[in-house]
């Protein structure tokens, strides 16, 4: 029963929706913690060093969440399988005209979101965060270290800032979809819905993108950080 649930279009769907709610989820709590920079290497440091402290609960976390991921990449993948292949079969065109730019551009913003993963995790979890890559005038400021010397770098400045709007792009398709796949539309209130997902999609990439930009102008000047 279970199967046949996952072969099933609707089921996909819903489970793909689910997967993508609790990824935005993360993206919230993400976000919350990366903000804390602004504030200093004292306050930025403390969650990830907590969280280190946790040892082996911090790999259950991790684990999960990489499991939601994969899990919400290969549900999607396999639906969009299913639906072209639905379309083979149909001989009318289907009318895209009236898709949002935001669902138009998924598979790109997709794209782009896996690329900027890759490297975002290389350059911020991989790394030692107590090695030369964390020094700042002699000194080892660990993860933020690790940002601060990071975003030196324009390329990753421009990665990062192209990253954190696709993923903008993605999280507002995102929240319309999951509404809409677990069967809620109302006329009067699907409308304010979209345009608040629009509206938090923009939110974040701008508040994700004010990080880089931040410390691509403090190192620019030669500013110290904030102690």
């Amino acid at each position: 029963m279970i199967k046949r649930y996952i072969q099933s279009q609707i089921g996909k769907k819903q489970l793909v929706a689910i997967s993508g709610l609790a990824l935005v989820l993360f993206v919230m709590f993400h976000l919350s913690a990366n903000l804390l920079l602004f504030l200093g290497p004292d306050y930025f440091n403390f969650f990830p060093e907590l969280m280190h402290s946790t040892g082996i609960g911090l790999r259950f976390i991790e684990a999960g969440l990489a499991s939601v991921f994969f899990a919400h990449i290969g549900l999607t993948v396999a639906l969009v399988r299913q639906n072209r292949k639905a379309r083979d079969h149909q001989y009318q065109t289907v009318d895209t005209s009236n898709r949002s730019i935001a669902t138009r551009l998924m598979p790109y913003t997709g794209t782009l979101l896996l690329l900027f993963l890759a490297f975002h995790i290389n350059d911020f979890v991989l790394q030692d965060h107590f090695g030369s890559k964390s020094m700042v005038a002699g000194e080892s400021l660990g993860l933020y270290g690790l940002v601060y010397n990071a975003f030196a770098n324009p390329f990753r400045v421009g990665l990062y800032v192209l990253g954190v709007f696709s993923l903008g792009f993605h999280l507002s398709h995102g929240i319309q979809s999951v509404v809409q796949t677990l069967g809620y539309h109302h006329p009067q209130y699907t409308p304010i819905i979209k345009h608040l997902s629009r509206g938090l999609g923009v939110l974040v990439a701008v508040l994700f993108a004010s990080i880089p930009f931040y410390f691509s102008y403090i190192n620019a000047i030669g500013c110290c950080y904030v102690s």
